[in-house]
């Protein structure tokens, strides 16, 4: 029988980075872009997060989307560099939960979950149908945008709904009934789109959005330190 205590002691390797990281980044200076959010990883070995806030670290440890994160302000605003391996054998998939367990260790951050109420939008079908046309077997997922249009790839209602949420601020939930995969073009570009403009392209596709009340998990940020400790 393997003893618990070694049990115990591989589970939180398992959930911890070999080695990290973590510091305040220097300031962004210049008139190019500037880094926002957490970038792509395409090390599966480790993650690099340049100058990132902490609100977007805590997104992708939580899977939770950005606005309902209630915590202190600064966590938008201050950047970090964080640089991190993970233990061998271990994947992409375990990163959210060794995020957390860097966020308590080195920002002493704790947290906690609430059930509250927002405003959302429902993704309806208009009163005249839906117009969408089915994924070509050719299609590829994802998205391409040109100076007028977005256009998607073999996406799922519920799929394209999520994106929506990103564009209007607020979650947006499939409630069409409608199943399958389809290429939709949205006739605007991604900066009106950006801009919370999505109504009109959107009843182009035989579609509406609607004001609902809904629930939603919010994480609670309790305490934070805005200086990480050494590494």
């Amino acid at each position: 029988m393997v003893p618990i205590a070694l049990l115990c002691t591989s589970f939180v390797a398992a959930q911890t980075f070999e080695v990290a990281s973590v510091k305040r980044a220097a300031p962004q200076t210049g008139t190019g872009a500037r880094i926002t959010g957490a970038v792509p990883q395409r090390d599966a070995g480790r993650v690099n997060y340049p100058s990132v806030d902490l609100k977007s670290i805590a997104v992708i440890a939580w899977h939770i989307d950005r606005d309902p994160i209630v915590g202190p302000p600064w966590m938008d605003d201050e950047r970090y560099d964080i640089v991190a391996t993970l233990p061998a054998g271990s994947t992409q998939g375990q990163v959210p939960q060794m995020l957390q367990h860097l966020l308590a260790e080195r920002f002493h951050m704790a947290v906690h979950e609430e059930t509250r109420s927002r405003n959302g939008l429902a993704l309806l079908p208009s009163r005249s149908g839906a117009k969408l046309t089915r994924a070509k077997e050719t299609s590829r997922p994802g998205y391409v945008s040109s100076v007028d249009r977005v256009t998607f790839g073999k996406v799922t209602l519920s799929g394209f709904a999520r994106t929506l949420s990103l564009f209007t601020g607020r979650p947006v939930t499939d409630e069409t009934g409608i199943a399958g995969e389809y290429d939709i073009t949205l006739n605007a570009s991604m900066e009106d789109l950006r801009s919370g403009a999505v109504a009109p392209p959107v009843q182009d596709l035989g579609l509406r959005l609607e004001a609902r009340k809904m629930s939603a998990k919010f994480l609670i940020v309790d305490k934070a330190d805005k200086v990480p400790t050494g590494n």
